[in-house]
């Protein structure tokens, strides 16, 4: 019995170390302060699972991640052609506005 009870103690332990993180933001340029449609997001733990922001610049990011003491923020890297990639740390229920720069002719 007592191996039992010692199973059912660690499955919870265990199972209780992940949490479903959903996080959310909306990409603009950072010079023209216009939301900038199909921009690639991502979890970079999770590359994957990649989604695109609409006509108004939004996405959301959902997954399940492993945190002993609460959801850790999603690393969040966000990609569009003739921009500087970017990468954002966002908390578990928050949303975020993030500006990416034109990238420069050299």
């Amino acid at each position: 019995m007592k191996k039992i009870i010692m199973l059912v103690v660690i499955t919870c332990i265990t199972i209780s170390c992940d949490c479903y993180q959903i996080v959310s933001g909306t990409v603009i340029d950072k010079e023209t302060k216009e939301p900038l449609n199909d921009v690639v997001v991502y979890n970079k733990n999770k590359p994957y699972n990649k989604k695109q922001t609409d006509s108004l610049g939004k996405f959301e990011l959902s997954g399940i991640s492993g945190g002993m003491f609460g959801c850790p923020p999603m690393k969040v890297i966000i990609e569009r052609a003739g921009y500087t990639p970017g990468e954002v740390e966002i908390s578990s229920g928050e949303e975020e506005t993030i500006e990416l720069e034109k990238k420069t002719a050299n």
